[in-house]
């Protein structure tokens, strides 16, 4: 399995709204995206404008081909961008095993 781990900050301002869209975004790629299998959305404690975006895929082509590309997500990304303050942060990781209960 494939994970992507996103680090977004966001404006002080912006933190209701972008838990509006990234949850919006979250839903839809459950979803419609058949290669997505989970996709988690955490907020930092002691920094509210700090997410984690943990995702699992199938493969690394179920996030690079079917969600990268879909037109729901460019227009996820124009509509955070103006809620930023950087770029996000993303690693791509192979998932060797999960433990959960």
């Amino acid at each position: 399995m494939f994970v992507v781990a996103a680090e977004f900050r966001i404006k002080p301002d912006r933190i209701e709204d972008f838990k509006k869209l990234i949850d919006w975004q979250a839903e839809r790629s459950i979803t419609e995206e058949k290669g997505c299998l989970q996709f988690d959305v955490c907020q930092r404690e002691d920094e509210p404008g700090t997410f984690l975006l943990y995702e699992v895929y199938t493969d690394a082509t179920a996030f690079d081909e079917d969600h990268l590309n879909v037109p729901r997500f460019e227009s996820f990304l124009g509509r955070a961008k103006p809620m930023m303050e950087a770029d996000p942060v993303i690693a791509r990781l192979n998932r060797l095993f999960a433990n959960a209960k």
